[in-house]
């Protein structure tokens, strides 16, 4: 039987690609104080203060960002500015209050290597082992706010706690973000912000099994939540 147009793979290739588009183009709109700053702001400790403050709408962006791709992973269709705005709103209490901490976490300890290199060397090894761990908790709770409602306390608890259980989907993790890494050292900046749609399809494709055995583990428990 012959394929109808939207079962080919050009079609298909298209429209993810439309997709990723979309919704990354919704994600810099959201980020756009970040933004100005990475294109305008030299990136220094000395202008912390300000980019912190130009991060502080990244945590619903962030969740929005990857709650959109979830949901083109589990359905294969998305109303990419319908989803975006939607998942932003749903989860915009929670995903600002977690990023919030975790932003401030990594404020400090970005200081704390700072300024270990200039006076205890032998610390900063420590502090940015500390930094790259609450980068890959966070990698791990955007993706469960955006499926759980779960307390805030509950999400640091689960989400550390998946980083470790779930040993084999943090390295996938780990290769996701080298990826970035390559690209943002040797394409310009901004390229990097292309990316982040993908970057994030990733993430929640490697995240399928986990999220199935938490909601699982998490029923057991009797932890609130409720799906979206």
């Amino acid at each position: 039987m012959a394929q109808t147009v939207t079962e080919r793979p050009l079609y298909i290739g298209v429209q993810y690609f439309y997709y990723f588009l979309i919704t990354n183009i919704h994600f810099m709109l959201a980020n756009l104080l970040f933004l100005l700053a990475f294109v305008f702001v030299e990136m220094s400790v000395q202008n912390i203060i300000l980019f912190f403050i130009a991060l502080l709408p990244g945590g619903p962006s962030l969740a929005a960002l990857y709650a959109t791709m979830g949901k083109m992973i589990r359905e294969r269709d998305l109303s990419p500015t319908k989803d975006f705005w939607s998942y932003y709103k749903n989860n915009f209490s929670i995903a600002t209050k977690y990023w919030l901490v975790q932003l401030t976490i990594m404020t400090i300890l970005i200081v704390d290597i700072y300024y270990a290199n200039h006076y205890l060397a032998v610390l900063s090894p420590v502090f940015l082992i500390l930094l790259i761990f609450t980068l890959f908790v966070c990698l791990y709770a955007f993706p469960i706010l955006t499926r759980f409602e779960v307390k805030l306390k509950n999400l640091f608890i689960v989400s550390i706690y998946a980083v470790f259980r779930y040993f084999k989907t943090t390295l996938f993790h780990i290769s996701t973000l080298v990826s970035l890494g390559i690209i943002y050292y040797f394409a310009p900046g901004i390229t990097v912000w292309f990316c982040m749609s993908a970057a994030a399809f990733f993430i929640m494709f490697n995240m399928r099994k986990p999220l199935q055995l938490m909601e699982e583990q998490l029923a057991q428990r009797g932890m609130e939540y409720e799906e979206n």
